[in-house]
């Protein structure tokens, strides 16, 4: 057998060599990749693909949106078309009361005695029917800061009208549509004290409970939206009250 002598400079050059080919090959940090021309076609497809579907997203929002709006506007037009529905027919009730009570009706001496102690305070004419209408346009166009104005004008020329207490609420549902909680909770409240009887008071107590929930009063709220739900049963206002304690059920309110 041949004995083959390497020498200590040739040991290391091949030590070197292996050394070399199991590191991994030096990339160049500086050195930007290439793409192909199909890459960036195909990217170039990508973007337009997204953009068309933030396009398409955007004008469903936006039908959304206008649908919304106009269900919104449908049901306060509904809501103020049966509130005066509901004034007519208070108006026509009271009139009657009036008339009777001037002729001397003998109907009427089966009405309660505090009915017809409080009838000759419901006084309206043409001038307090005006100002009523005419803050209650401004609340159906969505004027609220404007309606706000004309009810309160209102209340203070016409403190004996027979539309007292709605302007009172609806001035209230003004505020509470602005969030202007604090003055809400006054004007409801004032429906509720001063015309305990009056159509528009489970309302107010409805709109205690939410702006309640609002100012996270969780105990408070709760306590007056099942008050609505007891003392109304299977009316709209227990509906809503209901609807209301559950979400706060689900919130772990």
């Amino acid at each position: 057998m041949v004995k083959v002598n390497i020498g200590p400079f040739a040991a290391l050059m091949l030590l070197s060599g292996a050394a070399s080919a199991a590191l991994p090959p030096v990339i160049n940090a500086g050195a930007q990749p290439v793409m192909t021309s199909s890459a960036l076609m195909g990217l170039y497809n990508r973007l337009e693909q997204l953009q068309g579907d933030v396009q398409q997203m955007r004008g469903q929002l936006e039908e959304q949106t206008h649908l919304i709006e106009s269900l919104k506007k449908r049901q306060r037009d509904l809501y103020l078309d049966t509130d005066r529905r509901i004034q007519q027919l208070e108006t026509k009730g009271t009139q009657g009361l009036q008339q009777g009570l001037n002729i001397g009706e003998p109907a009427l001496k089966a009405t309660p005695s505090s009915a017809v102690k409080a009838a000759p305070t419901l006084v309206s004419s043409t001038e307090d029917k005006e100002a009523y209408d005419k803050a209650y346009a401004a609340l159906r166009a969505g004027k609220y800061s404007q309606a706000i104005t004309d009810f309160s004008a209102f209340v203070l020329a016409y403190p004996k009208s027979l539309y007292l207490a709605n302007a009172y609420y609806w001035q209230a549902e003004a505020s509470y549509v602005n969030s202007d909680f604090k003055r809400a909770l006054n004007d409801f409240n004032k429906v509720l004290t001063q015309f305990p009887a009056h159509s528009k008071a489970k309302d107010a107590l409805l709109k205690i409970g939410f702006i309640q929930y609002e100012n996270k009063q969780w105990s408070q709220a709760r306590n007056t939206l099942q008050t609505v739900a007891t003392k109304y049963p299977g009316t709209t206002v227990a509906s809503f009250a209901n609807k209301r304690l559950e979400r706060m059920r689900q919130e772990q309110h």
